[in-house]
């Protein structure tokens, strides 16, 4: 079973507090159960003298939380550089050479310990100029030495989308001196605390994560070195730094820090560019109008909605508390479209798990959204944000009462009377309509069905709740029925 394999199933486990069978993950994972088995053995044995996914025979596999934590880091990563693949090892070379550009290295600085032939070298240099070329960045090679080459702007563009916002976490950064490394972070984080002050905010996960990675890169690429480029900075970014004032001051104050932190003057595109970030930015404000949608958010948060509930499973969302909640979400999404700047997505494979049938639905939107409105693909990071908050209107929303339709003749007059209830009362889901001949043994097939709604008046044998509306479905038939369901699901709850 390959790493991505095992990596799912522990995701999956981690969401189980018990023991799951080994038929339930191989379901999940779409392999056999020899498979699954497998795959517990390898993730132990990775771990060295612990046990990661504990097992029993009738109950099946748990993960043993405190040992998966304390052990984590050794089942990722073999020991030594021969135990990483070909994308790793050209992420992190990639990295490397966009950081420090245009910083040129000996091959054998960025090659040689990973100990390759000529050949799976020059492999490597294809692929790189291939990642590199979408950024209109070149990978040259002047005889031992190689390096990257572009303007400042497009070697950001670049950093934006290929070095993740948990590189830094994960100690991937060059700095080798842990002190000044330590001295770094903290300046940063300092600066972050200013934003929120300044903007009276907070900054929620993951965007304080990816403004952190910004600000501590450019630091990096000043240290790493000559000098940092001055860009194009261009009159219409200039233009676009005036839709919000208030947010170029803070970057300016931002940028004015770093620059004496580091000694220098850093370039004025720099306020740029963390302008890009705070705007593509979830960002709280303190005395914000929740309520206060801008009507392009608002067009393209319903169209996304819309798409998501043509799956009948999804037909039943509150959509206007879903459009409130997802519109704060959808703004800095669209700016980060714009901007090309990525967020990681820590949960992605336990959503796509706990949540694989509606993470495909929103996933076939996205791409319906994009073409509509001519935006940049939406990747699987962001759609995995994007169904959480369809997951949570699901949760939230009542489970719809099944009801029984009953009239004279069972037909035309209840097909009217079904077409208005579907299309004015989502929260209800027709069974069947019913003739009124024969309406005990009728009913009877339906043990299941919460109310009966009828256009006739209905003898007392029949024991389900019951409400007696117009064929047209009249205002105040509605609000009885609402009412009535209401009562319904009160008496559910008992």
């Amino acid at each position: 079973m390959t790493n991505d394999y095992m990596d799912s199933m522990v995701n999956y486990l981690l969401n189980r507090r018990d023991f799951v069978s080994g038929q339930e993950l191989a379901q999940v994972l779409n392999v056999s159960t020899k498979t699954i088995a497998r795959a517990v053995k390898q993730a132990n044995e990775s771990a060295g003298d612990v046990t990661i996914i504990e097992s029993q025979r009738g109950r099946g596999y748990r993960l043993n939380f405190q040992n998966y934590f304390s052990q984590r880091d050794n089942m990722r990563r073999p020991e030594g550089m021969g135990g990483i693949t070909s994308a790793e090892r050209r992420d992190e070379i990639i990295k490397r050479l966009l950081i420090t550009s245009p910083q040129q290295y000996r091959m054998d600085d960025i090659w040689g310990k990973f100990y390759l032939s000529d050949s799976a070298i020059a492999s490597d240099m294809r692929a790189l100029r291939v990642m590199l070329d979408k950024f209109r960045l070149t990978l040259n090679r002047v005889g031992d030495r190689v390096w990257i080459e572009g303007t400042e702007t497009d070697v950001r563009r670049a950093i934006a989308q290929l070095v993740k916002t948990d590189d830094v976490a994960t100690d991937r950064f060059l700095q080798p001196n842990q002190t000044i490394k330590q001295r770094d972070a903290s300046f940063v984080t300092m600066q972050l605390d200013l934003v929120e002050r300044m903007m009276h905010a907070d900054i929620p996960y993951p965007y304080s994560v990816n403004l952190f990675t910004h600000l501590y890169i450019l630091i990096e690429r000043f240290r790493n070195s000559v000098a940092l480029s001055d860009g194009e900075f261009t009159e219409a970014m200039r233009s676009q730094m005036e839709e919000h004032p208030s947010i170029r001051e803070v970057c300016e104050k931002v940028v004015e820090n770093l620059s004496t932190y580091l000694g220098t003057t850093l370039p004025a595109v720099e306020v740029y560019f963390l302008y890009q970030y705070l705007t593509s930015s979830r960002i709280h404000h303190h005395n914000a109008d929740s309520h206060e949608i801008t009507d392009q958010v608002r067009v393209v948060t319903e169209f996304l909605i819309d798409k998501v509930i043509e799956d009948p499973e999804y037909r039943y969302i509150n959509r206007q508390s879903l459009l409130i909640s997802l519109s704060k979400h959808m703004k800095p999404l669209m700016n980060r479209l714009e901007n090309n700047i990525k967020v990681n997505n820590a949960l992605l494979e336990q959503i796509k798990l706990e949540y694989s049938h509606l993470f495909n639905a929103v996933t076939k939107a996205t791409v319906q959204l994009s073409e509509h409105f001519h935006l940049a693909t939406i990747d699987d990071e962001e759609i995995g944000f994007i169904t959480v908050y369809f997951a949570q209107a699901v949760e939230t929303s009542a489970a719809p009462l099944n009801v029984l339709l009953v009239c004279t003749t069972g037909l035309g007059t209840a097909q009217l009377l079904r077409s208005k209830i579907e299309k004015r009362l989502p929260s209800f889901h027709v069974v069947e309509t019913l003739a009124a001949r024969n309406l005990d043994s009728e009913i009877a097939r339906y043990p299941h069905v919460d109310m009966v709604i009828s256009t006739i008046r209905l003898p007392e044998t029949v024991t389900k709740p019951t409400v007696v509306v117009s064929a047209m479905l009249t205002i105040e038939d509605q609000e009885r029925l609402e009412e009535e369901a209401d009562r319904v699901r009160q008496g559910a709850m008992l």
